[in-house]
């Protein structure tokens, strides 16, 4: 190991930014510390919105990030992504608003960060009265002049210019970085298998379940898997499965009523599937 020394601590690398209150406050003690490094991550971000001027016509600085690319940004597995932004979500700093579909697919979500709070009462406020905000979606990306409908109100869109200092180089706004508005479709090609690609034109057949919502009922599926004693390695095995019964459950149940119903369809899809792998290798003897 080659140490640090004393000339040596003040250097020209780049770092992001934790804040305190993250590690000083009661509040946020029991937050997990990678809930912690992913928001101060996410935060340190925003700079680039700033330079490709994400801002909605409310004022409000926004990401737009696939889950894809997200778990590249934060090295993590999706099961770790999804548990990430709920946690978040339950602190109120992370607000997802689902955006209207392009030619070329499905756009990213709108990724909305939260300030950090002192107080323990305002956990609840917020999570209660930005329920309606979470699922709500966005559509017309153009940056000026367009009016747009977020909260319920329409609001003539003005281009906003924001300059501010930060640790974020030019590096980090070069091209690779900035095709974030590319569709989700288009980006997770080069992580799909070709069974998933064959899911990439689904349509949607159930009432109001949209694509954060699959990402919800994959965390509901993985959570009820981890309940029934299956270790993380098993139920990531057990998971290959999501895609092919999430598809299934929406041509077939036309009339569900919240996305809680379809997780149940779909986990005991994945269960059958799972217990016919066991008894298929009982009847081998390999287990």
């Amino acid at each position: 190991m080659q140490m640090i020394s004393a000339n040596e601590y003040q250097t020209s690398e780049r770092f992001y930014a934790l804040p305190k209150i993250l590690f000083e406050s009661d509040y946020y003690k029991e937050m997990r510390l990678d809930t912690k490094v992913a928001y101060s991550v996410l935060k340190d971000r925003l700079a680039l919105s700033l330079k490709n001027n994400w801002i909605d016509e409310a004022g409000y600085i926004y990401l737009m990030y696939s889950n894809s690319k997200l778990m590249e940004i934060l090295s993590c597995s999706k099961s770790t992504l999804l548990r990430i932004k709920k946690q978040l979500n339950e602190y109120g700093l992370i607000r997802e608003v689902q955006q209207s579909t392009s030619k070329s697919g499905n756009l990213a979500n709108r990724i909305y960060l939260g300030q950090l709070q002192d107080d323990p009462t305002v956990r609840n406020v917020e999570n209660a009265g930005d329920s309606s905000f979470e699922t709500r979606g966005v559509s017309n990306l153009d940056q000026g002049g367009v009016k747009k409908t977020l909260g319920g109100s329409q609001i003539e869109t003005r281009g906003v210019s924001v300059s501010a200092p930060n640790d974020t180089e030019l590096s980090d706004t070069e091209l690779s970085d900035t095709k974030l508005i590319i569709s989700e479709d288009e980006e997770e090609k080069a992580i799909q298998n070709p069974e998933e690609k064959n899911q990439d034109s689904l349509s949607r057949k159930v009432d109001k379940v949209t694509k954060y919502d699959k990402d919800y009922i994959w965390d509901l599926v993985y959570d009820q898997l981890l309940k029934e004693n299956l270790s993380p390695s098993v139920a990531d095995y057990a998971m290959i499965h999501f895609d092919n019964r999430y598809q299934y459950a929406l041509e077939n149940m036309k009339f569900a009523r919240s996305s809680e119903m379809v997780a149940e369809y779909v986990f005991n899809g994945i269960m059958s599937e799972w217990n016919q792998a066991v008894r298929k290798q009982q009847a081998k003897g390999v287990i």
